[in-house]
């Protein structure tokens, strides 16, 4: 905020000087006679009027005297009577600009004024409230990073204080759907979870198409249910699979679900792709490696057979892949591995990540990795399988990337194993991912 009071600072004076310097140069260098009363006025014009006379007499007495001719006699009384002319003139225009010379107060006076002006109305139609947040939001990310460093808990009462500025700017502007946005995410920060779904309610009201709010919302809901599932939480996840297969927040949600009713192999899937989202090094995916191991000790233990969970789907697809001696990767980049339509959507139908140290690897893909119920190898008549190699380990693929692809494969006569070799270097961007 103080930057932003020195920058207007700056600029009004650079603003009073624009106006001041134009005055102040016309006045030194223009104007350099001063106002003289009437009387002084015509006390010079009558001192110009005898001189004229004077002349005009010695002019006169050399004509007279044949000192000079007629037409000399009448150019020079021609020109004395056109200096007292211009001399009056001179007098009278110069008297005249003086006296209506806007001075220097008169101009600070008005700078004066546009200033309260401009303030007075930044005031009312500005941002400086929304400027004022901000900077407290940067405070807070420096202090809570410093807290972070030195191995501290963030101070909630930061968060606390931003909540209550989030509320004053709601209270000015209600359907702001920024500030509805990150007050929801404060509250989420200080575990007042029920405000916060209050909060991405609103938020979802006035942009009902977001994935990442609904998914959010659902995750609102279940904290403040005490991690436990409903209808309502359900439905959400659904629905932002809908809009988003990969949002891993409803992947993990839609997974609790399916274990609450008992559906284990369905939860696998869920939580198995996600994972394959993530990373299985990561700590989310570590944690739901763990909730695979327990839904599959369930699965056991309510009379199933492991076998059944690791049994794959008659629509399955096993690729052998390996590196090309011609590819540059390290050993810690990400390969994604995945199927998807011959023809139609670039959305994968079954995808699965590793490392380049795995390599070679037999991959299967099959219908428990879809990435949306409705697409899926069972339903799709001829498909296309590509191993890439990700230079930044996202799934979206880029130029430079090593990848192999292979088909059309139909899939009602799928090899028996297909072996994908990845050399080939993307060298322009298709319109399949």
């Amino acid at each position: 905020m103080l930057s932003l009071l020195l920058a207007i600072a700056v600029l009004s004076l650079m603003a009073v000087m624009f106006m001041a310097w134009p005055l102040w140069h016309y006045r030194h260098t223009v104007l350099k006679t001063s106002v003289v009363s009437d009387a002084e006025l015509n006390a010079r014009l009558a001192e110009n009027v005898r001189l004229f006379r004077e002349h005009l007499a010695e002019l006169e007495n050399n004509f007279a005297a044949q000192a000079i001719g007629a037409e000399q006699f009448a150019q020079l009384k021609l020109e004395l009577e056109r200096n007292l002319l211009d001399d009056e003139t001179s007098l009278r225009e110069g008297n005249s600009k003086a006296s209506s010379f806007i001075g220097i107060k008169t101009a600070a006076l008005f700078s004066a004024f546009l200033l309260i002006a401009g303030g007075f109305l930044y005031h009312k139609l500005g941002s400086a409230d929304d400027v004022a947040v901000q900077v407290l939001q940067q405070q807070k990310l420096q202090l809570d990073y410093q807290d972070m460093v030195q191995n501290r808990d963030p101070d909630p009462a930061r968060t606390q204080a931003l909540i209550v500025e989030y509320k004053a700017r709601l209270n000015a502007k209600p359907n702001n759907l920024q500030y509805w946005f990150l007050l929801a995410r404060a509250q989420m920060e200080v575990s007042n979870f029920s405000e916060a779904a209050k909060s991405y309610q609103q938020v979802l009201e006035r942009d009902p198409q977001s994935s990442m709010i609904m998914a959010e919302l659902a995750q609102a809901m279940f904290l403040r249910d005490g991690n436990r599932m409903s209808p309502p939480i359900a439905d959400l996840a659904k629905n932002t699979l809908t809009l988003d297969p990969k949002n891993t927040l409803a992947l993990g949600l839609a997974g609790i679900s399916s274990f609450s009713k008992k559906n284990y192999r369905e939860a696998i899937s869920y939580w198995q792709r996600t994972v394959d989202i993530v990373g299985a090094e990561s700590a989310g995916g570590k944690s739901l490696t763990e909730g695979i191991d327990r839904a599959k000790q369930q699965f056991v233990a309510e009379g199933g057979k492991l076998e059944e969970l690791t049994a794959k789907s008659a629509y399955a697809v096993h690729l052998l892949v390996s590196l090309g001696d011609k590819v540059k990767a390290k050993p810690d980049q990400i390969v994604f591995i995945y199927a998807r339509a011959w023809q139609g959507s670039p959305m994968p139908l079954a995808i699965t990540r590793i490392k380049v140290s795995e390599l070679p690897k037999l991959v299967t893909l099959d219908e428990t990795m879809a990435m949306s119920p409705m697409a899926t190898l069972a339903n799709t008549p001829n498909i296309e399988v590509v191993a890439r190699v990700s230079s930044d380990a996202t799934a979206q693929t880029k130029v430079g990337d090593w990848q192999i692809k292979q088909g059309p494969i139909s899939m009602k006569a799928i090899p028996e194993k297909i072996e994908l070799k990845i050399n080939e270097q993307v060298q322009t961007l298709e319109a399949k991912p």
